[in-house]
């Protein structure tokens, strides 16, 4: 009996409790439940504390629709402020009542430290500055003698044998005094310094601007970059998405290199789901904007999508939220509106309800005021002051672009390295000087560039090469005929002691590699480092003029009443008037014959003029030129030099005079 009680009143409870922990169970459950509802509903409704810009609103008529694509200058105006705003409150703080002009808020990985752009005073140079949270106990971080804006907060950079990794901010700065010789405009680069601006180290020598800088978690720097195109489409060039590690090595496209729209801008790294977010437009308006984008962070050059399609507005400076949404500003297409904060779904693109907006103010440029995942480190083994790097390719027939054909196996010969020379203010000639030939053709404002040599390409494709360091460099791939099959218009480099590696020519970097050893890499490196006054540049005043007064335009042939095109202008016709008009002759349309030229600035191949100085045709079939081709000069062929003068003269644009831009390093 005491057992089968025993056993009863067991059960009984077993069961008693059984039943309790299973309504535990459910009523646990229902309150996680709605906790999650009403976190959700929460979240929905009040967001973490903000930081943002806000930019006097000004008349925009004249400025609307400006073309200007190279800088963000316009965005840097008088009065710019940065301001915080909290869940709980509907009016922002002023964190920077003291500055002239404040932008460019960037927040710590751990939420505490604000770094921006920050202009003191009215005559000062924007530098980057950090506060707290609350906009107290400002320091300034940089002196520069140029501009330092958009700076980020980036990953640590360490050697092997560092007692501890360095953090790093990046930042763009034009302290290296280039300028856009086009558009007379700083050009911006990117630098990394600690976070005290002691140690700082440029990262990108583009000869055109870089800046925007934002970071992928594996510590990669993404940033927004000009770059000058050879795309049919767009030729005046583009921004692009560009990549680098916060070392300056690596330095890799990241996306839209050939792609359109010309204008990308505001490059944003998603914590929340992968993407990268910029901003992108057919032009370029004050303030900037356009209609957002996004590509994912494993597979940038297979994933893009337009996220946006408003026909009414455009939208800046996006910022990544959990739940699918995105804080952007978002304005109507009108000079006189204003840039007000909304939310955006990502699926759909969608414009939610807005989020902020004042009177006379724009608000841009959004923040989330709380801590986030701090990205990886990188280290590096460059050598301080090493002043020459390697590049190698392994096979330059291997492309990515379907718009190019591949040139046969075997047709590439040797690559070409050009050196690009950066201008300063110093350096700009004066565009009224009447010995500039009015006629010029465009490119002949672009920047000079030298020869630094040429290297053999292998039969597989490979080449191998020492280069000066931090030094802007192109490379053109030649036939047998030392004439370009193909010139690269973008600006690359090495860093000192840097070994960096491409597939081919803007191969696609989502592929991996024929698992082969290419020949190149079986021998040492050409060696092409030579010191500036041995670095050669050949023009039409300096070099071409004279060979064709001594070669071309004497009695028997293309002088006066002689054979055409008449280049004996006149009985000095070495004159730089003289001269002038015979560049012009070979430049501009032929008399009577307008869709045809003898020379194809940047394209020896298919210049007729040097299809005479071979005998034959060269070239695209598709170029018009109703002249029968002849052998030129007919009675004393040119020597291979001087031909491969003509030759180097029109595959570096067929400039009119670099050598007089071109100063030496000691000058």
């Amino acid at each position: 009996m005491h057992f089968a009680g025993k056993k009863y009143l067991s059960g009984n409870c077993c069961q008693h409790n059984a039943i309790a922990i299973s309504k535990n169970k459910k009523l646990t459950l229902t309150l996680i439940w709605l906790l999650f509802i009403i976190l959700k509903a929460v979240y929905s409704q009040d967001l973490p504390d903000l930081v943002f810009v806000q930019l006097p609103v000004m008349d925009q008529a004249a400025t609307f629709n400006k073309n200007n694509l190279h800088t963000p200058s316009d965005r840097y105006v008088p009065g710019a402020r940065i301001v915080k705003l909290v869940s709980s409150s509907s009016v922002p703080v002023n964190l920077t009542p003291e500055f002239y002009a404040a932008c460019d808020p960037a927040v710590s990985f751990d939420g505490s430290i604000i770094i921006f752009s920050g202009k003191k005073e009215r005559g000062d140079n924007w530098q980057i500055w950090q506060m707290n949270t609350a906009g107290l106990e400002k320091l300034q971080i940089t002196h520069s003698e140029g501009h330092s804006i958009t700076p980020v907060f980036a990953g640590n950079r360490f050697y092997l044998d560092d007692p501890q990794p360095t953090p790093q901010i990046v930042y763009a700065g034009s302290e290296h005094g280039w300028i856009n010789f086009q558009e007379r405009e700083q050009v911006f680069s990117l630098y990394g310094m600690d976070p005290n601006g002691k140690t700082i180290h440029r990262l990108t020598f583009n000869l055109n601007s870089d800046y925007y800088p934002d970071v992928l978690p594996n510590g990669q720097i993404v940033f927004i970059s000009w770059q000058n195109s050879e795309i049919p489409e767009i030729p005046g060039g583009h921004f692009t998405l560009m990549a680098v590690n916060n070392d300056g090595t690596d330095l890799m496209p990241f996306y839209g290199n050939h792609e359109k729209p010309p204008y990308k801008d505001m490059v944003s790294i998603s914590d929340f789901d992968e993407r990268v977010y910029f901003v992108e437009a057919d032009s370029m308006v004050w303030l900037g904007g356009g209609q957002i984008a996004c590509i994912s962070q494993r597979r940038p050059l297979h994933s893009y999508k337009q996220l946006t399609h408003s026909n009414e507005g455009i939208f800046h400076s996006p910022c990544a939220l959990p739940e699918n949404e995105l804080l952007a500003s978002y304005r109507p297409k009108s000079p006189r509106s204003k840039f007000g904060i909304y939310l955006v779904d990502t699926k759909s693109g969608k414009i939610g309800k807005q989020i902020f907006s004042e009177e006379a103010w724009h608000s841009i440029d959004t923040q989330l005021l709380s801590p986030h995942q701090a990205v990886k480190g990188r280290s590096n083994w460059l050598i301080p002051g090493a002043k020459h790097g390697v590049f190698y390719c392994l096979n330059s027939y291997l492309t990515g672009l379907t718009r190019l054909e591949n040139p046969e196996e075997g047709t590439i010969k040797y690559v070409r390295i050009l050196e690009g020379i950066p201008w300063k203010p110093s350096d700009l000639p004066d565009q009224t000087n009447p010995e500039i030939p009015a006629n010029a053709p465009s490119d002949q404002s672009a920047v000079p560039k030298r020869i630094l040599g040429v290297a053999v390409v292998e039969e597989d494709g490979s080449f191998h090469i020492k280069v000066p360091a931090e030094t802007p460099l192109n490379f053109q791939l030649l036939d047998e005929n030392s004439l370009a099959i193909r010139s690269q218009q973008a600006w690359t480099w090495v860093m000192g002691n840097e070994n960096r590696g491409c597939i081919g020519c803007h191969e696609d970097r989502e592929l991996s590699p024929p698992n082969i050893l290419v020949k190149a890499v079986t021998r040492s490196a050409t060696d092409l480092i030579k010191p500036p006054e041995q670095r050669r540049s050949v023009d039409f005043r300096n070099h071409i003029a004279t060979l064709i007064e001594s070669r071309c335009s004497t009695v028997h042939c293309h002088g006066m009443g002689q054979a055409k095109p008449n280049l004996k202008t006149s009985s000095t016709a070495t004159s730089d008037g003289a001269s002038q008009q015979v560049y012009e002759i070979l430049l501009n349309p032929i008399t009577d014959r307008p869709g045809e030229r003898y020379v194809f600035a940047g394209k020896a191949k298919d210049s007729p003029l040097i299809w005479h100085l071979f005998g034959r045709r060269l070239g695209a079939e598709q170029i018009e030129y109703s002249n029968e081709i002849k052998l030129m000069p007919p009675d004393h062929s040119l020597k291979a030099d001087e031909r491969n003068l003509f030759i180097e003269w029109i595959d570096l644009g067929a400039p009119w005079d670099y050598q007089s831009m071109i100063k030496s390093d000691e000058e």
